[in-house]
C-alpha cells in the first residue's frame, strides 16, 4: 500500500516548538483577559498585563517571546490599552459597589437614629424638668394642706 504524498510539508521540530510555544502565549493571554489564569501565583493576586505576567502564564521564557513571538507583544499591548475588566474584577467592583451603596443607606440611618436619640433626650430633659416642678408644687400644696388641717386655737371670748 503506498502512501499518499500529504499536500502540507511535513513541520520541522523547531516550527512545531515555534506554535506549540505561539499556541500557549495566545490562550494564556486569552485567560488572562478575562480575568482566569491557571498559574497559582497569578490566582492569589491582582495582576497586570505585561509580558513577564503573559510568560508565568503560559509557562514560557520571556526571552521567548521577545524572539520568535512579537506579534504577541503588540497584541498584550491591544490587550492592555483595552483596558479590559476581567470577570472577577467586574465582580469585586459589584460587590465594592453593593457595599458602598450599602454604607450610604447606613450612614442616613445612623443620622435619623441620632436625630431621633436628641428628640428623645430633649423630651427627656422636659420631663425631668417638668417632675422638679410638679414636686415643688406638690410640696407647697401639701404646706398648704397642712396648714389649712392644723388645729387653729380659737380666741377665747370675754370672761362674762
Amino acid at each position: 500500500m503506498a502512501r499518499k504524498p500529504s499536500k502540507t510539508p511535513a513541520l520541522t521540530p523547531h516550527e512545531k516548538r515555534l506554535r506549540n510555544t505561539d499556541r500557549k502565549l495566545r490562550e494564556a493571554l486569552e485567560r488572562l483577559v478575562k480575568g482566569l489564569p491557571t498559574h497559582p501565583d497569578l490566582q492569589k493576586r491582582s495582576y497586570r498585563l505585561t509580558i513577564a505576567t503573559l510568560a508565568r502564564e503560559a509557562r514560557v521564557g520571556r526571552n521567548a517571546i521577545y524572539t520568535n513571538h512579537r506579534s504577541m507583544i503588540d497584541e498584550l499591548r491591544r490587550a492592555s490599552d483595552r483596558k479590559i475588566v476581567p470577570e472577577k474584577l467586574a465582580a469585586w467592583e459589584d460587590k465594592l459597589a453593593q457595599q458602598r451603596a450599602l454604607i450610604q443607606v447606613l450612614q442616613i440611618e445612623e443620622r435619623r437614629m441620632v436625630t431621633e436619640n436628641a428628640v428623645l433626650l430633649k423630651r427627656i430633659l422636659e420631663a425631668e424638668t417638668e417632675v422638679e416642678r410638679q414636686k415643688r408644687h406638690n410640696a407647697r400644696l401639701i404646706a398648704e394642706r397642712d396648714r389649712a388641717v392644723k388645729p387653729v386655737p380659737l380666741p377665747r371670748g370675754p370672761k362674762t
